[in-house]
């Protein structure tokens, strides 16, 4: 019994309509990082203009360094993603001794509320960003990723496409 080519195409095209028609990334995990140096969960931060609280700081290094964990990025501009440069376009900025600039230093988007998950609910990842460094493998005391804060930026008032620290 010999198929035609068109009921060939016909069984390939019914088994291809059975697939799911679009995929979502799923959420990473939401384990413990511990953040050296990071801010008091209750302190505000000013930076662009807008304040932050030093868990959204947490919860934005805690996401960035799980999504790396399991291989992962977030929206169009891929987040987490190294930020190895002190100088962004032409201003300097300055970061702690344990934040070398390589690729292990990176670099997320910063949000009030939940952190940024590149999903519908955030299409646009705002100005500012948590920087912290994470080498791979580096695991604390408690068997948690080792993360070390080194600031936030924001894009306002810089020259286009470039940084300012926030204080």
């Amino acid at each position: 019994m010999r198929f035609s080519a068109s009921a060939s195409l016909l069984v390939l095209l019914r088994v291809a309509s059975g697939l799911p028609t679009e995929i979502e990334a799923r959420d990473p995990s939401n384990a413990p990082i511990d953040l050296f140096n990071g801010p008091d969960s209750s302190d505000s931060f000013k930076c662009g203009d807008k304040t932050y609280t030093g868990h959204e700081i947490y919860l934005a290094a805690q996401r960035g360094t799980n999504l790396h964990l399991v291989g992962e990025t977030r929206g169009r501009n891929q987040y987490p993603h190294p930020f190895p440069n002190d100088d962004s376009k032409g201003n300097k900025l300055n970061f702690p001794k344990e934040c070398p600039a390589d690729d292990s230093r990176y670099e997320f988007p910063l949000m009030n509320g939940n952190p940024y998950d590149g999903g519908k609910n955030n299409v646009k990842q705002g100005d500012e960003r948590v920087v912290y460094y994470y080498e791979d493998g580096e695991i604390s005391y408690d068997g948690n990723p080792q993360v070390y804060y080194c600031g936030i930026m924001t894009h306002k008032g810089a020259p286009s496409g470039g940084f300012l620290m926030c204080t």
